[in-house]
């Protein structure tokens, strides 16, 4: 019976010890072009701003580069500036070769928003995404807006890129089904004149019909109400050389998860970075390492 319970209990601890490797330790903050992550595999890439580190990753930091990250179970922001390599353990990022970080508190907002983007955004598992179901199955693509979108203006605009249908229309219907608004579609760049009266917490969906009948493409968009939309608008990180790029990347995330996408690229632009539909980031250029 002793036996029986010495395996149940180093079962037990060999369990948890997978279990405890495979979890989120870091989230990545900031990190200059030079920074590279190692995996456990010895796979290298990138650092990049909403990337997620376990343990056993190492991460190296040439001089004059500044790696920036939140330890999840700590609450805290560390700064590290090379040289410096690091390796991710269990709870914490250990200094292997460098100094010693710079420690600084997250607010819970901020903490709030990680803990929201990790659910929301998945580690990727090769889903094929609805823009990427779109686009194999259509000529012309929508880049804005994205499905879903919450817009913080009452002024739509849309941008398509692809192969426009011959005599063909931008049709709008209101939440109820009721069609809105028919405009032809005759560019690729679209505003719909003052006739098409839109208003704070509208909510829309459309297609693009040939003339001849067939929808080509098609989404939906909710317009924020206006407390909403003055409320990330005045929230908007400034893009200047002096603001931390935690502060813009808080933003960005702030408005990603609530849907303002267009706006939220901008900030990704200004980061250097672009996301994937499933909220993984990539370097804004192509970069050999990724």
């Amino acid at each position: 019976m002793k036996q029986v319970f010495s395996c149940l209990l180093l079962a037990f601890g060999l369990f948890a010890g997978i279990a405890h490797a495979g979890d989120v330790v870091v989230f990545v903050l900031a990190a200059t072009d030079k920074v590279i992550v190692t995996n456990s595999k010895g796979q290298q890439y990138r650092a990049l701003p909403t990337q997620r580190l376990l343990q056993g990753h190492t991460v190296n930091v040439p001089k004059g580069q500044r790696f920036s990250v939140a330890v999840l179970g700590t609450g805290n922001r560390r700064v590290f500036t090379g040289p410096a390599r690091l390796m991710v353990i269990a709870d914490t990022v250990r200094v292997q070769v460098g100094s010693t970080p710079k420690v600084f508190p997250l607010a819970p907002a901020d903490l709030d928003l990680i803990d929201q983007w990790v659910a929301v955004y998945a580690r990727p598992r090769g889903i094929v995404s609805k823009d990427k179901q779109q686009e194999a199955d259509s000529d012309l693509q929508a880049l804005h807006p994205v499905d879903g979108s919450l817009l913080l203006t009452r002024n739509p605009e849309f941008l398509f890129k692809g192969d426009l249908p011959r005599e063909g229309n931008l049709m709008l219907f209101d939440a109820k089904g009721k069609r809105f608004w028919v405009e032809p579609l005759e560019s690729e760049y679209l505003t719909l004149p003052p006739a098409a009266r839109f208003e704070w917490g509208q909510s829309f969906t459309w297609e693009v019909r040939r003339l001849t009948g067939g929808r080509v493409v098609h989404g939906s968009f909710h317009i924020a109400s206006e407390e909403t939309a003055r409320a990330l608008l005045q929230a908007r990180v400034p893009d200047t050389p002096n603001a931390l790029p935690e502060s813009k990347l808080f933003y960005g995330m702030r408005l990603q998860l609530a849907g303002a996408y267009k706006e939220a690229s901008e900030v990704w632009e200004s980061l250097k970075i672009q996301l994937t539909p499933q909220g993984q980031p990539l370097p804004l250029q192509a970069d050999s390492l990724y």
